[in-house]
Order: structure tokens, then C-alpha cells, then sequence
């Protein structure tokens, strides 16, 4: 079965107050792991977990956390669009399978709803951004942390229980075995909201979502060194085979070569000596 309709737009449809806004997908990772750790760390106990992933190689990168989450909570459904082994069953956790052009492929989304906590990640990924060109004229894929992606972040607990509803009503069309138990959840979670409740503090959430920012940053820096000097690199070779294609004087070739290696290092002196057959790597 391949659904078409937009879990987002749906939620936009129920709350037309809300107001979209856009992620990068290094974004949306760090909000999700903060929101899982918010339940792993007992922020959420006793909650109901609803997350939708993409495609199955993301979601077998935090299973494990789901793994942990399920000792916790009765009520975790996870679904993604399966590429190997992922299908629908019902082991520590609900798993819910969709199909690769189901409208799911192209969404992102993650909620908690518990008696002290609530809160809801739900967006729909932006058309694919366009492949670059690199010098040589080939198409060049954008980083897949500059995906984006549009939706909405909120504590808000009665928008956290509409994405709620929604998802297991979707999650009802997948699976229409767990009726029942959807319709336990929908009692203990959605139904019946405490009109008054005490909140979690925020600061811990707070902490571990400028954490994840932060690591995630740290990886895109030495993600940018590490294409850089590989730019470096094909661009010295580059220079000397087209000193080497242009001149058969070796030592015209051997004066590009030095200058090359020369700024390349950041030296002033850069000497070549012949090597021998004998001489050992250093």
C-alpha cells in the first residue's frame, strides 16, 4: 500500500495557525537524538514514541535507541521504507513497513508524548537540491547534511497529540492488525490529557541539543579540511602532468614540480633529490 497524503500538511490542515519553518538535516538529527534522550534519561517514562524514518540503513543507525526506549515504554512504533530485512512486526517495538514511493519516504518525523513531556518533530524533506558542477564539468551531489527540510518543532502538547493521531491513524492503514492496540494508546496518550500537569524542565533538553549541534558542527569542519585538501592534492597533480604533457625538459618539469610542492606545503624551500633503487621510505 502507498499513501500519498503528507503527514505534515494533514497536521497543518488540523492547526492552519502553525507556521512551518526550515532545517538542514544536521538540524533535525540533533533535535531527534535530544528528544530521544529526553526519554531515555526518564524526562518521559511510560510515554508513547512514534518515529518514521526515511528509508531502513537510516533507521538501523539508531536502533539501538530504540532498543533502549522500548525497555522503557510499551508503545514505540518506528516505520520506514525497507531496503533489506525491515518489515512489518511486533518484537520489543512495533515496526511498520512502507513502501519505497510511499509519501513517508520523503518525511521526517518524531513524537513523544508522556504525562510530564510532549513534543513533536514533523517535516517533509524540499525537492532534492541540484548536483554542482566541479571543474572538470561532472555533476557533483550536494552534502546530505544541506538536505532540507520544512515542518514544524513544538512542545506544544495538543499539536504533539494531533501529529499523534494522525501517525497511528496512518500507522491503522499499515497495519490494521494493531487496531486494538492503537486504540489503547490513543486512550492512555491522546484521549484523556491531564489539564494540569507538572512540566519537565528544559534546561537538561537544552544541553544535549547544543551538544549534538555542536558535535554535529565539529564533523562538517573536518568534513570541509578533509575535501579541501583533497582539492589541494588533484590540483597539484593536475599542475605537474600538465607541465609534464606540455614539456619534455626534466628540468623545466622538475622547476613546476618544486614551485608546486613548494606552496602546496607552505615552505619557502623545497628541495628534490634523486632517489635510489636502494634508498628506504621515509
Amino acid at each position: 500500500m502507498s499513501i500519498q497524503t503528507s503527514i505534515l500538511e494533514d497536521l497543518l490542515h488540523r492547526s492552519p495557525q502553525l507556521r512551518p519553518q526550515l532545517y538542514f538535516k544536521s538540524s533535525l538529527t540533533a533535535l531527534s537524538h535530544a528528544m530521544e534522550d529526553q526519554v531515555l534519561a526518564g524526562g518521559a517514562q511510560h510515554s508513547l514514541v512514534i518515529a518514521s524514518f526515511q528509508r531502513e540503513r537510516f533507521y538501523r543507525q539508531e536502533s539501538h535507541r530504540y532498543e533502549r526506549i522500548a525497555a522503557l515504554t510499551s508503545h514505540v512504533y518506528v516505520l520506514a521504507a525497507p531496503e533489506t530485512s525491515f518489515a512489518n512486526a511486533s518484537n520489543e517495538y512495533e515496526t511498520i513497513a512502507f513502501e519505497p514511493d510511499d509519501q513517508l519516504s520523503h518525511e521526517w518525523h518524531l513524537v513523544v508524548i508522556g504525562r510530564n513531556y510532549a513534543a513533536c518533530l514533523i517535516c517533509q524533506e524540499r525537492s532534492n537540491l541540484p548536483n554542482t558542477k566541479s571543474k572538470d564539468g561532472l555533476d557533483v551531489p550536494a552534502m546530505d547534511q544541506t538536505r532540507r527540510f520544512e515542518g514544524i518543532w513544538t512542545f506544544d502538547r495538543q499539536v504533539s497529540c494531533q501529529a499523534a493521531d494522525i501517525l497511528l491513524d496512518r500507522i491503522l492503514l499499515y497495519r490494521p492488525e494493531l487496531k486494538r492496540k492503537i486504540q489503547q494508546a490513543k486512550d492512555l496518550f491522546i484521549a484523556d490529557t491531564p489539564s494540569r500537569m507538572q512540566e519537565v524542565d528544559p534546561d537538561p533538553f537544552a544541553q544535549r541539543l547544543v551538544t549534538y549541534l555542536q558535535a554535529g558542527q565539529y564533523k562538517l569542519l573536518k568534513a570541509y579540511r578533509s575535501i579541501a585538501a583533497q582539492e589541494r592534492r588533484e590540483r597539484l597533480v593536475n599542475l605537474i602532468t600538465g607541465a609534464m604533457r606540455q614539456s619534455l625538459d626534466p628540468d623545466e618539469i622538475f622547476r613546476v614540480a618544486v614551485a608546486e610542492l613548494g606552496e602546496a606545503m607552505h615552505v619557502c624551500r623545497c628541495l628534490i633529490y634523486r632517489c635510489k633503487a636502494n634508498d628506504s621510505t621515509t
